[in-house]
């Protein structure tokens, strides 16, 4: 008997698998973790295939078996090869998924023992409105392999998925709850504690330690309910029964890094392979998705109501330029500080949203006109003032880091301006207009400690925070009953990028932050300053209207092809050579074009430079593939061609 093994080391990135002998002794099963001769010492392998054909070449011995009880199960080695397939990734990548970095250990310690079936404390889980009942009950009773609830912002989905739950666990089932970002995971966490004694959670923040231990309780059936960030898919489930994909529409469950899945498609897989329904919720479904539920692939349920019969808040559309013809050049509209002044008299709380951090978007000489850029990224330097111990420039992508210059660089002038405006700037601006309200900023910049974001939802719960202010992250799941006024400072950030995925982020984006506003007795009150008022993602934004925005955007995605009604397989390369990236990347898009004409393929291909054309001293270009089934293209492909190429398949920007 043989085994292909997939090594634990560097080596093997670029290896399928390699064989060796299995002793008659051991008894050796697929998934199986095993201590196998490597170069001049041993390693960890995983067992991924079995065979009875004798190699051409001479083979070493599997020296002994790490486990008994084995590593992975067959529907994770199934998903894993599936990844690697359809993400174009090395099947070292895509098993790296399944397996933290310290599984290998022997010595992890368990918790103690806990009954099968976990005891769910009932008062904790509210009686349902018969609205939601009956999408409990349907879920529940016709088992649909994959559902959509569409439900505005306050609409009772998290109740929904407490009983689901609850009705898997009591089956012995295990459920997996995973949510977009680690900033929803305190106040999830704390909703799903109440209910569920043992909830585990899993993101890219613990520990490696923890992630292993808390691997093996999942392993073994002692944990039943798992809370976490899209990696947690890879869980090794014994009897999964049902996978809750909350924020579906959010673009961070995709990853940006080989393997680069999608967690919405690789749950589905996953879904298939072990036979658990899907569950999908979202106020505001991603494009694709809304599509399959309409056209009968998923089954939809939608709520229209607030849980607490509160209305969802007003939203009034503020014109900055008018703002600007009455000589207004605050960062706030006239309106919108009035509202802020009221609302903190009223000893109510506020979210202010701005998409950008720092002081100042960028740095430029009056002068001359010159504007301060990364030398590595060929982007403007963005001002902090309050980050550092002194004024400095600091590129985003990078991380370079300049003092603010006395003197332009170019000619020398010392009429130095910085312009835009981002979450710093707001702070310094409204601790001026209002000193004696308690201000927080949430921001890459404020966030990046453990408990950062469990220290936040405490203090906005316990009213110790009157104001606060924060890029996307806080507009994902908030709910903090207290909070009366929403106003998002600028709406056009990142509305001109061109994708055709921009329009939709910006509805979603702007649906989801004013959601934040009345969600208990009182209807909340959302201001939205913008330059551009007419764009359809502002427009349907004010009344909230999600499925006017959907008929407009899958109109215009029908008419170019888009998804969902075709497919985008991006190819990027970088060097720092420009003229190399700019000549690999025509001489790639010839041989495809080449290859099209010979296939029944209609297949766009067009090369192009990146959105960002230099990041950390790479020049970056793009090869753009969109068609029905584009991965075609790719099969049987000269394996140099694709040299130095990294694949993108279903990518979130397009450019």
């Amino acid at each position: 008997m043989y085994a292909e093994i997939l090594i634990q080391h560097a080596f093997a990135r670029k290896q399928t698998a390699l064989t060796y002998g299995v002793p008659a002794e051991l008894n050796v099963k697929i998934g199986d973790g095993v201590l196998v001769p490597f170069q001049r010492g041993e390693k960890a392998g995983l067992v991924l295939r079995l065979h009875a054909h004798k190699p051409e070449f001479a083979t070493k011995n599997i020296l002994g078996l790490l486990n008994e009880e084995g590593l992975l199960q067959n529907w994770q080695i199934e998903l894993a090869e599936w990844i690697a397939e359809y993400y174009f990734c090395s099947k070292y990548d895509a098993f790296r998924l399944m397996l933290p970095k310290n599984i290998f250990r022997k010595q992890i310690k368990e918790r103690k023992s806990k009954p099968e079936v976990q005891k769910i404390k009932e008062e904790v889980i509210h009686t349902l409105t018969p609205e939601q009942g009956k999408i409990v009950k349907t879920i529940l009773e016709e088992k649909p392999k994959v559902s959509l609830i569409r439900g505005i912002t306050g609409s009772g989905k998290t109740e929904i998925y407490k009983h689901l739950i609850k009705n898997f666990i009591q089956k012995g089932e295990q459920c997996l709850l995973l949510v977009p970002e680690i900033s929803l995971t305190p106040q999830l966490l704390h909703y799903f504690e109440a209910a569920f004694p043992e909830v585990t959670v899993i993101h890219s923040r613990i520990s490696e330690g923890k992630r292993a231990k808390v691997w093996r309780e999942i392993q073994s059936g002692k944990i039943h309910l798992v809370l976490g960030s899209r990696s947690a898919l890879f869980s090794p489930f014994k009897k999964l029964g049902l996978i809750i994909m909350d924020e579906e529409h959010e673009w961070s469950y995709k990853q940006d890094q080989s393997p680069r899945y999608h967690a919405r498609e690789t749950a589905l897989k996953c879904a298939e392979l072990t036979g658990a329904q899907v569950v999908f919720g979202s106020a505001t479904p991603s494009i694709e998705t809304y599509f399959k539920a309409q056209n009968g692939e998923f089954a939809l349920f939608e709520l229209e109501e607030r849980i607490a019969g509160t209305p969802l808040p007003t939203v009034q559309i503020i014109d900055m330029r008018e703002e600007l013809k009455a000589r207004n050049f605050s960062i706030f509209s006239e309106v919108l500080e009035q509202k802020i002044r009221s609302t903190l008299e009223q000893k109510e709380q506020i979210i202010l949203f701005l998409n950008r951090r720092g002081t100042s978007s960028s740095v430029l000489c009056r002068d001359c006109g010159f504007v301060l850029e990364c030398p590595n990224c060929d982007l403007p330097l963005t001002h902090h003032a309050r980050k550092f111990k002194k004024e400095t420039l600091l590129c985003h992508h990078c991380g370079q880091m300049e003092s603010f210059p006395e003197l332009c660089p170019k000619c020398k002038g010392s009429r130095i301006k910085t312009i835009g405006v981002g979450t710093e700037k707001v702070e310094t601006e409204l601790r001026k207009l209002f000193p004696l309200a308690r201000i927080q900023r949430a921001d890459r910049d404020t966030m990046g400690k453990k408990d950062s974001f469990s220290d936040l939802h405490d203090r906005l719960h316990n009213r110790e925070i009157d104001i606060l202010i924060g890029t996307q992250m806080i507009g994902k799941g908030l709910d903090v009953p207290n909070v009366s006024l929403v106003g998002v400072i600028l709406a056009d950030l990142g509305l001109h990028i061109p994708d055709f995925r921009t329009s939709e982020r910006i509805f979603q984006l702007l649906t989801q932050v004013a959601g934040r506003a009345g969600r208990r007795e009182k209807q909340g009150e959302v201001l939205i300053q913008t330059y551009n008022p007419d764009h359809p993602s502002i427009f349907y934004s004010q009344t909230h209207d999600y499925k006017g925005f959907y008929e407009q955007e899958i109109s215009a995605r029908k008419e170019s092809t888009m998804p969902p009604f075709g497919k985008i397989l991006k190819l990027m390369i970088s060097n720092k050579d420009q003229s190399f990236c700019e000549n690999a990347a025509k001489k790639l898009e010839g041989e495809l074009k080449a290859k099209a004409e010979s296939l029944p393929l209609q297949i766009q291909i067009y090369a192009a430079p990146a959105l960002l054309p230099r990041i950390k001293g790479q020049y970056q270009w793009n090869v753009l593939l969109q068609g029905q089934n584009p991965a075609a293209l790719l099969k049987d492909l000269p394996e140099e061609s694709l040299t130095n190429w990294r694949i993108d398949a279903d990518p979130q920007i397009s450019v």
